[in-house]
């Protein structure tokens, strides 16, 4: 049977020294040794600290039972048995000191049939450790649909492992919930569950694969509501943080329940592998997206992310630590939220405001209509009502309110509230403000005939009763052409609706050929002009009413006309040509072209064009109404970040009672704006929360009683984003090197440089720099016992970033003198030399006793001596010699030896 033995060793690093709950010294080099074709050996090295012994887990893939074995401190190895071959197991080792645990070191092993060279190979894996001070409730929505597959499931429970093992856990420390999702959301296991680093470590390597579709809008719901909650386990004050794993597009809506998720102070990070889908990964996950949102084409790759995600985690704990020590959690939120002022398409929000000190609020509308456009405005602090605008009409909405204190944001206030319908009245009598002037442009062309004409006035009379007649709303005005064009009467001829009634109910049948052009000259020339009643700034319509071709040319003629602001509406009866009719009227043809198959079905369209031309009149009130609101003017920017800037504007010369910012990127004109809510005395605003190296296209509206203005706009570029780099730290001192390791800069780094040089200050300035964005590096070719100062900058498109200091000290050199000589014995004393040891020896240390038993004597030299002499010793003895040599730090190895005194002479007496 063919053997092989996999082995993926992943060492956490040992918890800082200042962790009280952390200092059980683990195990290490941990090794494997196939004994069969089911055992391995397994061996490592004990830790030098005291312990009273070791704990180890083995855990299947499959649904093999756990294997547990506790063995004492003087044990270094043990067999595994038992295994199954070409079946992946984990395997991990921890110390114990009481009720205290190491932290683990574990890896993958499998034994395959398939391989007889029976060679062990191991990855290297440089585990991450988060800060001792990194405290969270960390919860894991892992996607568990039937697209993920049983063998890839392993790959995700690794990565789970790898990130929950970076932090400390414990009740008091960081908790840690495993949700699973799929058709239907479980927990796993809740926060409250696992104590200790061990056992949750083992319930995640246990944790079973699910089956099912990808529902996850309704999993992030499942945390809201589950998970996320007091009596779930999930504390205030601490630091939230969600890892969502998933590896398909969702069945169902995310971005809602995202939101809410972030707004309860969730951070959300996002792994999408395989068939994520981009876009959606970016609605869920928490901005800025090139920290929170991580994609890989295959589930064997989740290991090259997998640095930078656990990194990023950890650095978004000590983020949300500094925010809650700072108290900028206790953001209180307003109250007695109210929506009133109902309309189709606004609404009025008004609230009592937060009695805590804020910086202002924000407002959201989120349509309960999936795929509907939500908006997201903010306001500042001394405001508590905002009309808001641009809603779709008959939309039922979501309206949370959230006091902010920075980017902090309160519990939000909630209400739901629903758009009215669109109103189009078959009577354009919409208000006291509706103005037209309509002109009526009739065929009296021979091929009508008298009784059909008779059918034309009765629909022109049921048109003209939908209007509310006068001299300051809407004037009407009916021009019969057939070869020449003849005005029945003028927009300034009557008054009121009996007088229009009156003159279209007797209008003469005048007869002739189509000149469709020739009319509409005349209606632009004669009709549309002051001497006539027509009136600047008000709405203009004409109503064209034909049954044939036209006998002249006339597309120049009615572009003409729509040139000078009419809109054109076309009605064809029985032999009209359609092409016609929609080369004369206003796009789009659905709403200004109209098609009867004879004059007695005018009465079917009658209702519907009607709807039309009041919808037109009042869309184009509306837009001439705007035209008088006056705009700001000069639009400039500054203070320009990475991550925002200053718009700042001149003010119109009218009273203004709010301005409306609003900006979206540039280039991607799908994307929802931004709205900022400015009060009418000030003209800046900064624009927060952008991304890096980013056009924003910017718009500032004057917002007055009667309505917004037409925007002043503009546009302006983000900085690339710069900082320093965090965590810096100096590990794995030597005599020669030391390792330096930090978290990475924000923004986009090319490399990091490096530049080190001794504190003394005798040595030149040395330099060094990262393979890519690596966020360490060993310096090496130090000097001995030396500290040396250290500066890391990042290193970016546009330059060279901020530094960052640190200080690292190499261990001093030590070791053993060599090549022991003992010379010139005689019967009490004898000479001792050696070859130095290496470093900066202070003194030697000389002990030496009778080799049968006896007083040990020690005498002490010089460092920069390498003889002695011992004296007083007794004749013909051999004696053990112990010759070590101390330093500033400690004592090195004694270099061991003998010698033997010389017999003394025997006396002879003279008789």
């Amino acid at each position: 049977m063919k053997i092989r033995l996999s082995l993926a060793l992943a060492a956490f690093l040992a918890a800082l020294l200042s962790s009280i709950d952390a200092q059980v010294e683990p195990p290490s080099d941990l090794k494997f040794k196939i004994l069969n074709e089911n055992t391995v050996e397994m061996s490592w090295v004990r830790p030098s600290a005291t312990i009273e012994g070791f704990r180890i887990q083995v855990v299947s893939a499959a649904d093999e039972p756990a294997r547990y074995l506790s063995l004492g401190a003087e044990t270094s190895t043990t067999s595994i048995s038992n295994l199954t071959p070409d079946l992946d197991y984990t395997v991990s080792i921890n110390s114990y000191y009481g009720s205290e645990e190491s932290i683990p070191i574990y890896g993958q092993l499998t034994i395959q049939s398939s391989n007889t060279s029976g060679r062990v190979r191991r990855p290297h894996s440089e585990a991450i450790k988060c800060s001792v001070s990194a405290l969270a409730d960390l919860v894991f929505l892992v996607d568990g649909s039937w697209s993920v597959g049983r063998e890839n499931f392993k790959h995700i429970r690794s990565f789970i492992g790898a990130l929950a093992g970076a932090f400390d856990i414990g009740e008091d420390k960081t908790r840690v919930a495993v949700v699973q999702y799929s058709t239907d959301t479980r927990t796993e296991f809740p926060l409250t569950r696992y104590v200790r680093r061990g056992d949750l470590l083992q319930a995640i390597n246990s944790l079973p694969y699910k089956g099912g579709n990808t529902m996850t809008g309704d999993a992030i719901d499942y945390l809201i509501k589950n998970i996320f909650t007091e009596a779930a386990g999930s504390r205030k004050g601490f630091p939230k943080v969600a890892m969502i794993i998933t590896d398909g597009k969702s069945q169902d809506p995310v971005e809602e329940h995202a939101e809410k998720l972030r707004n309860i102070g969730v951070e959300i990070f996002v792994l999408g592998i395989k068939g994520a889908d981009e876009d959606e990964l970016r609605e869920i996950a928490s901005k800025p997206h090139g920290k929170h949102v991580y994609n890989v084409p295959n589930f064997d790759l989740i290991q090259e992310v997998q640095k930078k995600i656990i990194t990023e985690v950890c650095s978004g704990v000590d983020e949300q630590l500094s925010s809650l020590v700072s108290g900028e959690e206790m953001v209180e939120p307003a109250f007695n939220l109210q929506v009133t002022e109902i309309a189709s398409k606004s609404m009025r929000v008004t609230w009592d405001p937060s009695p805590g000190e804020i910086t202002g609020y924000k407002l959201t509308l989120i349509p309960m209509v999936p795929g509907m456009k939500r908006q997201e405005l903010y306001i500042g602090p001394t405001q508590t009502s905002i009309n808001a605008r641009d809603l779709s009409p008959e939309t039922e909405y979501e309206i949370s309110l959230f006091a902010l204190k920075g980017l902090t944001p309160s519990e939000p206030i909630l209400d739901l509230a629903k758009t009215q319908p669109v109103k189009v009245s078959t009577e354009c009598s919409l208000g006291v403000d509706v103005q037209a002037d309509v002109v009526l442009l009739v065929d009296g062309s021979y091929s009508i005939g008298l009784k059909n004409f008779a059918k034309v006035r009765a629909f022109l009379e049921v048109l003209v009763t939908s209007f509310d007649i006068g001299p300051n709303k809407i004037q009407i005005s009916l021009v019969q052409y057939s070869r020449d064009p003849h005005t029945e009467f003028a927009l300034n001829t009557h008054n009121d609706i009996n007088a229009v009634v009156k003159a279209v109910r007797n209008f003469p049948y005048r007869g002739g050929s189509t000149n469709t052009g020739k009319a509409m000259t005349y209606v632009r020339e004669r009709i549309f002009i002051p001497a006539r009643g027509a009136r600047d700034n008000i709405p203009r319509v004409m109503v064209l009413i034909t049954d044939g071709k036209s006998s002249d040319s006339f597309k120049d003629a009615a572009t003409k006309l729509r040139n000078i602001d009419v809109e054109i509406f076309a009605v064809g009866v029985k032999d009209a040509v359609r092409s016609e009719l929609e080369a004369i009227a206003n796009p789009p043809a659905d709403t200004h072209v109209y098609e009867v198959e004879d004059f007695d079905a005018f009465q079917r369209i009658s209702k519907e064009l009607t709807q039309s031309i009041c919808l037109r009149i009042e869309q184009e009130l509306l837009k001439i109404k705007k035209k008088s609101l006056l705009p700001p003017q000069d639009l400039r920017f500054s203070e320009i970040t990475s991550r925002s800037f200053r718009a700042t504007w001149t003010a119109p010369a009218a009273a203004v009672l709010s301005y409306l910012v609003r900006f979206r990127k540039a280039e991607d004109v799908t994307e929802d704006y931004v709205s900022l809510i400015v009060s009418g005395d000030t003209t800046t605003s900064i624009l927060p929360n952008l991304y890096p190296v980013t056009t924003y296209e910017v718009n500032v509206f004057s917002q007055y009683d009667k309505g917004d203005s037409f925007p002043l706009t503009g546009e302006e570029t983000t900085l690339e984003e710069q900082g320093p780099v965090g965590n810096l730290r100096v590990t794995e001192e030597t005599t020669n090197s030391f390792r330096v390791s930090w978290l990475a800069a924000p923004g986009s780094v090319i490399r990091y440089r490096l530049s080190y040089i001794p504190l003394s200050g005798t040595g030149e300035i040395l330099e060094a720099q990262t393979i890519g964005a690596e966020t360490t590096i060993v310096l090496q070719e130090l000097f001995p016992i030396t500290t040396y100062r250290v500066s890391v900058s990042p290193e970016y498109a546009s330059g060279i970033g901020n530094e960052m200091l640190v200080d690292g000290t190499t261990k001093e050199v030590r070791g053993s003198p060599r090549d022991l000589r003992v010379f010139d014995e005689t019967i009490s004393t004898m000479k001792l030399a050696w070859q130095a040891a290496p470093g900066n020896v202070r003194q030697y240390q000389i002990a030496y006793k009778p080799a049968e038993g006896g007083e040990r004597k020690e005498i002490f030299v010089k460092g920069d001596t390498t003889q002695a002499m011992l004296k007083n010793l007794q004749p013909a003895t051999e004696y053990e010699l112990f010759v070590t040599a101390q330093y500033s730090t400690g004592v090195g190895v004694p270099l061991l030896g003998t010698g033997t005194t010389l017999e003394g002479r025997k006396q002879f007496h003279l008789n």
